[in-house]
């Protein structure tokens, strides 16, 4: 049963149970699960299922209900719509809010319009004037909640101050009439009335930094997944236009172990050496195909790009048959909108950022599996197992993020570093630094793996190089920038 000031999310299994979830765990990151009430399989048996609903509901300060696309169409075994029967679980939730006078929030999923009153019952028709948000996927997904968590922050606090008008306590939500319901949101519209005069003076507040959330997996030598940990990280936003972000991942400073030992990898990635690295930001995926149109229409610098060069197509899939030239290019037109310095990252940074602080190889343990990244898993790696081999890339995000919350750092694209090839690490920069030639016409580094690729090339120290005028529709990239970005 929740506590009081939680938040109660009214969803249908049917409709939209695995976006719910990860919302869910958004908000129990940023509430705590305490204050975070989503389900009803804790209701006890014997027990009316409409009053327990009832009374969980009232006892939460907001309540949010997320609509799919059949949230309103869905029908019971005997082809009768769900929504029209009074014993639904959904219309008892949000009866029960709308009764009470309790906030109610309506989530759209991407692509899903408000529901009119001609599709609702009587008692759901005031949901319509309810002012709602959107929550779209990856790469939206983040804003999206982000928008969301400080709506519900802010209503939260007015809620929590607005004394009630009979008692003087804290208003708190109650069986009411709607004479009753409108007396008691008298006192939060005026305290956000007040919140928001010239005249009272207000402390200025320290930026928050922003942050997200992301779950860490680890696996044990046949793959198998042996822990699970929820962890943050923060990061900055790029704004490209026309609602596309680019997001930028804090990475710490430190050193590591870069390449393989002896008995591990190939003559390509030894000797193994100590490289310390200084913070930097690094984008969360690989540059996306939305994110690449929005860069291309920028005026040119150096030379022209494409706007859709991609093989395979999805706003959110990686761009790829990208060129060196090409992902500098994007580089340039970027720092010149807006003033930051934003480059490919070096082979150095490229793999202590991969790592996370791991020494296995790769930042999940010692294999890789196709529930873990996208690759050729007709082929194992150790005493891993095969799996689906996808044959074309997949979504950015798909996949768990490693330890510094960057995803698709094995498989997916290959993605291009700044360095010129070497054959070997000997006399190689310790600092963190790309590793030039004078040879203009050298081969570039290529890191991650892709698609279509064995495990084994898909490894946090496997090395890959090819003249840098070549493109594949596996060859992407990702950037990075200095941490010196304030807010």
């Amino acid at each position: 049963m929740p506590s009081s000031q939680s938040i109660f999310i009214s969803y249908r299994r049917s409709d939209t149970i695995g976006h719910t979830g990860r919302m869910y765990d958004r908000l129990v990151a940023e509430f705590g699960r305490e204050h975070v009430f989503k389900d009803v399989d804790d209701i006890p048996l014997g027990v009316d299922f409409a009053e327990h609903l009832d009374k969980a509901v009232s006892q939460c300060q907001v309540v949010i209900v997320v609509i799919g696309k059949t949230w309103t169409t869905v029908v019971d075994e005997d082809g009768n719509r769900r929504l029209d029967s009074p014993d639904d679980f959904v219309r008892i939730e949000v009866e029960s809010a709308l009764k009470r006078g309790i906030p109610v929030i309506p989530v759209l999923l991407e692509g899903v319009s408000m529901p009119n009153r001609a599709q609702l019952p009587k008692s759901l028709h005031p949901l319509v004037r309810r002012n709602g948000t959107q929550v779209g996927y990856d790469p939206r997904f983040h804003t999206d909640m982000d928008r969301l968590i400080r709506g519900l922050k802010a209503l939260m606090r007015v809620a929590e101050a607005a004394p009630d008008p009979a008692s003087g306590a804290p208003l708190r939500a109650k069986p009411a009439s709607k004479r009753e319901t409108q007396v008691q949101l008298k006192p939060i519209a005026k305290a956000v009335k007040a919140a928001l005069a010239e005249d009272i003076p207000v402390a200025p507040a320290q930026p928050a930094v922003p942050t997200f959330p992301f779950e860490v997996v680890k696996v044990d030598a046949k793959g198998k997944i042996t822990q699970r940990e929820q962890r943050r990280a923060e990061y900055r936003r790029e704004e490209l236009g026309q609602g596309v972000t680019l997001d930028m991942v804090a990475i710490p400073g430190g050193s590591f172990r870069m390449g393989s030992s002896s008995r591990q990898g190939n003559e390509h990635e030894m000797p193994q050496h100590k490289v310390t690295v200084k913070p930097f930001l690094m984008g969360k995926y690989a540059v996306t195909q939305a994110q690449w149109k929005a860069v291309a229409a920028l005026p040119e610098v150096a030379r022209s790009l494409k706007a859709e060069p991609s093989k395979f197509s999805g706003q959110n899939r990686p761009v790829e048959n990208i060129d060196w030239d090409a992902a500098i290019e994007f580089c340039r037109r970027l720092s010149r909108k807006t003033g930051r310095n934003y480059r490919l990252p070096s082979e150095a940074e490229w793999e202590y950022a991969c790592r996370a602080g791991t020494g296995s190889a790769f930042h999940y343990g010692e294999t890789l599996t196709a529930e873990l990244a996208n690759y050729d898993a007709n082929f194992t790696f150790g005493s891993g197992p095969k799996g689906k081999y996808r044959k074309t890339t997949t979504d950015v995000g798909r996949f768990p993020a490693n330890d510094f919350g960057l995803y698709d750092m094995h498989g997916n694209v290959w993605e291009w570093c700044q360095d010129h090839w070497h054959e070997n690490y000997e006399g190689t920069p310790t600092d963190g630094s790309a590793w030039l030639s004078s040879d203009d016409d050298a081969k570039r580094i290529l890191r991650g793996g892709s698609w279509n690729y064995y495990p084994a090339h898909c490894g946090s120290a496997h090395r890959g190089r090819l003249a840098f005028p070549m493109r594949r529709y596996y060859f992407g990239f990702r950037v990075v920038c200095g941490a010196s970005w304030t807010l």
